[in-house]
């Protein structure tokens, strides 16, 4: 899905908010982005074309333009479109597509973006990277919604929603089973199938991201963090740890 590569996009500031207009057989080749953008064509249409991929952008299909990405677009039916040019550090060659999207609705975020950056009022700059993860945000959720999870996913969704309220309690494979209403050994199968690593192995691994997380910031002591993961004391945490990230948590930026 588009979220996984949107997941930690950093908005480091909005440039611009704007409205344009392109004539028919207007058409541009932009080398290698230098900033980001998200666009909404909500009269006419527009051609996106890149790495042998044509992209139809309406009132209902919508790109976002990466920093790094090439393409080339031919405005096919004359109109206006929205833009917010944004930038973030992170680069990706690609355009975003998402083509099933509510325009009227996401036509009124970027107007009313435009609106904040244009009379500048206290604290638009903040408002206006607020507004862009908004946008980004309704996008991920439109695609979310078309996105048909596999049966055997559907079968593990209870499991998985265990451990991430839970990962930081002594799970065990048989309690995970029978909230998916599975044997033991189907359940344990199963899981290993759909996310290639057992049930206990994807706990641990998802503690380690969370000291990882916590590491960074001001948590409390490496101590604190072993407890708050459900680690009976800091030995067992270190060597855990270590396994994973081939470092101590001490030594661990």
């Amino acid at each position: 899905m588009q979220e996984n590569i949107l997941s930690d996009l950093i908005i480091n500031k909005v440039y611009s908010a704007t409205t344009m207009y392109n004539e028919t057989n207007a058409r541009a080749k932009r080398i290698n982005r230098s900033s980001w953008a998200i666009l909404l064509k909500y009269e006419g249409e527009t051609l996106y074309e890149t790495k042998g991929k044509t992209y139809v952008s309406n009132r209902n299909k919508m790109v976002i333009l990466p920093k790094g990405s090439s393409y080339n677009w031919i405005c096919t039916k004359s109109g206006h479109y929205a833009v917010i040019e944004f930038e973030s550090s992170r680069l990706y060659d690609k355009i975003i597509y998402f083509p099933d999207v509510n325009g009227d609705r996401l036509l009124k975020d970027f107007k009313e973006l435009e609106y904040k950056r244009t009379v500048k009022k206290p604290l638009f700059e903040i408002e206006s990277i607020r507004d862009a993860y908004s946008i980004i945000l309704k996008l991920c959720e439109a695609e979310r919604k078309i996105y048909v999870p596999t049966e055997k996913t559907e079968k593990l969704s209870p499991a998985i929603e265990y451990i991430a309220q839970n990962y930081h309690k002594n799970i065990k494979n048989d309690d995970l089973a029978s909230l998916s209403g599975l044997s033991t050994v189907y359940f344990r199968k199963l899981f290993t199938e759909v996310y290639h690593i057992s049930p206990i192995a994807y706990v641990h691994e998802l503690r380690i991201k969370k000291a990882k997380e916590m590491l960074k910031s001001d948590y409390g002591s490496i101590t604190d963090i072993a407890h708050s993961l459900g680690y009976l004391n800091i030995y067992d945490f270190s060597r855990d740890f270590k396994k994973h990230t081939g470092v101590s948590p001490s030594k661990y930026v």
